[in-house]
């Protein structure tokens, strides 16, 4: 019987996975022989059952030579922490072959990985978010090998041994050059002995693999959602924003310039030694993936003049500077690792504003984050040990809080790069495990939807707060726009609509027109995982009062300069009808008497007089006439209202200087909003054209 043909891409794995094979088959003729007493034996022969040396979950204290010694980025040490890792987020097995122990228990993660050196944390949890997307097929090639018998029961090692088999694999079974400075743990080494010694076998195995599900390479035997995350996460830029409170954004970009640097105008172009200022964020500078480790060792990040973070969480404190008055504080639901605490700190004023950061949980991370306060320059946050849905609401210490921003656990799902989200954002390591695979565990998702709306409506307990920023890094609907919606609706249903009622505004934002057109929504900013950045989310409710609308137009067109604030509007102003009628009660007048009708229509003229000027204040601006400013007149008060956060979406005047249409309130400015304004052109057809009839001829 003849043997089934293959295909070109099958006999080119085949000749690789060979040609891979010779190459370790020589690289490894020393390893098959050892000194044994003077004497050459064959190689060490490791079996699973035989009495090993455990995990040392002390290591940092049993081994302190090799971190005082300058060692902690050998293969050793990241072999060590990389199967600490795994071991606490390993899931169930998924091998068929193997057989689950009933009474192992997965070892509880390290609260912290004794290494300091960022470049060794990366490829501690590279090499662990690398084997829990590979767990399937190294789990196959341990049996298939013959490295594990039939049935065989994983003990303690074997997170040791898929960390280092994962290694092997990533090099293509190609050893590693030693030196002799290279501390050894000598269990470890016993392992990687052994794995270096079925090398071939493991090799064919892996070989057999890439037939069966005819791969390309050893990526594409991942699901395709994890690779197509794993492909933007390798693409994103580096973005690092601004401390105002120790240079300007002027300052830093100069300093940037002198180090050979240079500023470009679009981030398509960026590459090494290249940087570009964000759209969206006017403090957040870009730079190239390559520059990630360098700009880390820069003196403007040392020195806390620029704090490099992912620009999913820059979104949330510009989206609340634009709400933000002087003298109001801000309260933040979760601390976590304090910069995004800190970037609203630095763009905002110091003297008049507080910022109060609840979940910090210890002492210990209460004394790591106020020494990074100090080192950024910032006096104005106070830290909270409590978790904010057990604070109460009715604490004088939060009268002045006037906006909130919630930032919940959520399930991180928009994350396209997890190791520089840990690394920068201190984030728990169990993010691995949800991204590594392809399907989302529903029954988790529904817990953290649960939390997230208990947050929300606790933050809008504060009887003084007139607006929450909701932000997170997820790309789920039901953390999203199903948690916003829902919990505004229960809030309104509360209130009966009387007053008070809360309402989904967009978020302040200078958004592009492409922005605009990929959202689903006017009420809220949800953008998608791309090569330029992660996937988020943000929106804002607002606490609107009704009787304020009015004065709420007015004041906005006031904030842009088309109009003066109206003299009757003063808080001086206010409070004279209110002392006319507490006379008129003394006097015995009652209250719907001729002189209270007059001073309504009064006031009703005065708000339809004030709305003729801002009319013409626009009919002269597109007129282009100039009229010299009445100097005479007081200065005008810029007030900063909830309908104001509008402003980014309209547009009332025009640089043509052609026909301007007013917007009413709330109309977004999309694409078919800027067709329906524009000033229609009467198109005459040929037919209809008037031509001038000839005379008679006399």
């Amino acid at each position: 019987m003849k043997a089934p043909l293959r295909t070109k891409e099958q006999n080119s794995i085949i000749d690789e996975s060979e040609q891979l094979t010779n190459q370790t088959t020589q690289a490894m003729s020393l390893h098959n022989l050892r000194h044994v007493g003077g004497t050459l034996v064959g190689p060490r022969r490791y079996s699973l059952f035989t009495p090993r040396k455990a995990l040392l979950h002390d290591t940092m204290e049993a081994n302190e030579n090799i971190y005082n010694e300058g060692g902690s980025d050998t293969h050793h040490v990241i072999y060590l922490h990389a199967g600490q890792v795994f071991a606490g987020l390993r899931p169930a097995k998924k091998s068929e072959r193997l057989v689950l122990d009933v009474d192992t228990q997965p070892i509880p993660l390290p609260a912290k990985i004794p290494v300091t050196d960022e470049q060794t944390k990366r490829r501690i949890y590279d090499l662990a978010f690398a084997t829990l997307k590979y767990q399937t097929l190294l789990e196959d090639m341990l049996v298939d090998s013959g490295y594990y018998s039939y049935n065989t029961v994983p003990d303690e090692n074997h997170s040791l041994i898929m960390v280092i088999l994962c290694d092997m694999i990533s090099r293509q079974f190609m050893k590693l050059p030693k030196t002799r400075d290279d501390p050894i743990i000598p269990y470890i080494q016993e392992i990687e002995e052994d794995l270096i010694a079925h090398t071939t076998k493991l090799n064919a195995s892996l070989a057999r693999n890439r037939i069966k599900f005819q791969a390309r390479s050893v990526e594409h035997l991942l699901p395709e959602a994890v690779r197509e995350r794993e492909k933007c996460g390798s693409q994103i830029p580096t973005y690092a924003w601004v401390n105002e409170l120790k240079l300007s954004v002027v300052d830093v970009i100069a300093e940037l310039e002198e180090d050979g640097y240079q500023k470009l105008g679009c981030l398509d172009l960026l590459e090494e030694y290249t940087f570009a200022k964000d759209t969206h964020c006017c403090n957040v500078l870009v730079f190239s993936a390559q520059q990630r480790e360098e700009l880390s060792a820069h003196n403007l990040v040392k020195s806390g003049a620029l704090v490099i973070q992912d620009k999913t969480s820059c979104l949330g404190p510009h989206s609340l500077k634009s709400l933000l008055n002087d003298g109001e504080d801000i309260i933040h639901t979760m601390v976590g690792s304090g910069w995004t605490t800190a970037h609203i700190a630095s763009i905002c004023n110091q003297d008049k504003s507080i910022i109060y950061a609840c979940g910090v949980k210890t002492e210990e991370r209460f004394e790591q984050l106020t020494s990074n306060m100090e080192r950024l320059g910032i006096h104005n946050v106070k830290l909270i040990l409590e978790d904010f849905c057990e604070l109460d609401y009715m604490d004088p210490r939060f009268k002045n809080v006037k906006l909130a921003l919630v930032t919940p656990q959520d399930s991180r799902s928009g994350i396209t790069n997890p190791v520089e989200y840990i690394i920068h954002e201190g984030e728990d390591a169990s993010i691995l495990r949800e991204l590594s695979q392809e399907n989302t565990d529903e029954d988790k998702l529904d817990g953290l939807v649960s939390r997230h709306m208990d947050t929300l409506k606790h933050a809008m307990k504060f009887s003084k707060v007139q607006a929450v920023v909701y932000t997170t890094c997820s790309i789920h609907e039901a953390e999203n726009e199903n948690v916003v919606t829902k919990v505004t609706e229960y809030l309104n249903s509360r209130n009966n609509g009387s007053k008070n009622s809360f309402r989904l505004i967009p978020p302040v934002l200078p958004l592009t027109p492409k922005d605009l057109e990929n959202q689903s929504s006017a009420k809220f900013l949800k953008i998608d995982p791309s090569p330029l950045m992660g996937g988020c989310f943000v929106a804002v409710i607002s606490r609107e009062d009704e009787a304020l609308t009015a004065s709420d137009i007015i004041a906005r067109a006031a904030a842009k300069g088309l109009c003066d604030t109206p003299e009757g509007n003063d808080n001086n102003d206010e409070e004279k009808p209110k002392s006319k009628r507490r006379s008129s009660k003394s006097k015995g007048i009652s209250p719907k008497s001729s002189k209270s009708n007059l001073t309504k229509k009064g006031s009703l003229k005065h708000i339809r007089s004030s709305k003729s000027s801002f009319t013409s204040k626009l009919s002269d601006s597109s007129s282009g006439s100039s009229t010299p400013p009445n100097t005479t007149q007081r200065k005008t008060r810029i007030i900063r209202t909830a309908s104001d956060m509008f402003a980014h979406h309209f547009t009332n005047s025009s640089e043509s200087g052609g026909d301007v249409r007013l917007l009413p309130e709330g109309v977004p400015l999309t694409q078919a909003t800027i067709q329906r304004i524009q000033t229609k052109v009467q198109i005459t057809q040929p037919h209809q054209e008037v031509l001038p009839h000839p005379k008679p001829f006399v």
